[in-house]
């Protein structure tokens, strides 16, 4: 994410309590069943079954002909074709279906191609999910920021919002397991939210803070620019943690999105499908797994 535009339109929320929406269930393209630790693959190392691509001008399943969308030795291959003269067009590859309540994990390492008009900045992707609506450049959604020195960063696109919560301090890794068993834990000034709770905003408590469509600026770099880094978003209803290599970088809570039904007011985003970026620079993914999150009683 680069200098965007963040559109004001939406559509109104579905929920669910499964991980996988009824049709995902009846998809012949659904994920497999998990493996013994958890992980579901969405990308299967083969083809682009279960994703589609889209470019802000061209549409849709076009990146795969310009080579810009390829699978090679197990690796998703973006943006591998030859550098022109001309402007990239930018997009993304998304899934067909729908998630929520999960952890989503990408492993991705940048290649060494660069694309005007982006010819000299930092190398940009991102990780898109909760997106929902019309396909479009960009479409309603929550951005994990994947760009050289800010990942981890929140981008919240067309028109969601949220308030951005203190990270855990100490007790970062015990809140992992706690989010990934679904176990309520007591609210703390510099927890990240309880099941069902909100974390406390940077300097005032959460539930008096107006949630906002602001760039929620990460804590820490703790990116390898030259190896392979494993991304982590942990998606539980209206709340979210970023993870960088292992690392609680930031968090929101009260995710919220135009509601389609009544113009100007907010309704909870809490499923939605998840999508790469496809930008000015070249990247490599070799895993993008999600693991289902346990519900509280």
């Amino acid at each position: 994410m680069n200098r965007r535009s963040f559109f004001r339109t939406g559509a109104p929320i579905l929920t669910a309590p499964l991980l996988l929406s009824r049709d995902a269930v009846q998809n012949p393209q659904a994920p497999s069943a998990p493996a013994a630790d958890g992980w579901i693959p969405l990308f299967n190392g083969r083809n682009l079954d279960g994703w589609y691509t889209f470019l802000q001008t061209s549409g849709k399943d076009v990146a795969q002909t310009r080579g810009m969308v390829t699978v090679e030795n197990g690796l998703l291959h973006i943006m591998g074709n030859e550098p022109t003269t001309q402007n990239a067009e930018s997009g993304y590859i998304a899934t067909t279906q729908d998630y929520e309540n999960c952890r989503i994990r990408v492993e991705y390492k940048w290649g060494v191609k660069r694309f005007p008009p982006r010819l000299e900045n930092k190398r940009d992707n991102g990780l898109l999910y909760y997106v929902t609506g019309p396909d479009r450049v960009w479409p309603t959604c929550l951005e994990c920021q994947i760009q050289e020195t800010d990942v981890g960063d929140y981008f919240l696109l067309g028109g969601t919002r949220a308030v951005q919560g203190n990270l855990p301090g100490n007790g970062g890794a015990g809140y992992v397991a706690l989010i990934n068993a679904g176990i309520n834990r007591p609210a703390a000034a510099d927890a990240p939210p309880a099941a069902g709770g909100a974390p406390a905003g940077r300097g005032r408590g959460a539930a008096s803070i107006e949630p906002s469509s602001s760039r929620k600026l990460k804590d820490g770099d703790f990116e390898n620019r030259d190896d392979w880094n494993t991304v982590e978003v942990i998606a539980q209803g209206d709340r979210s943690t970023h993870l960088v290599n292992g690392r609680i970088v930031n968090l929101v809570s009260r995710i919220q999105q135009p509601d389609g039904q009544n113009a100007g007011q907010f309704a909870p985003l809490t499923k939605g499908k998840i999508a790469i970026e496809i930008e000015y620079a070249e990247i490599y993914f070799r895993r993008i797994d999600i693991k289902p999150l346990a519900t509280t009683a």
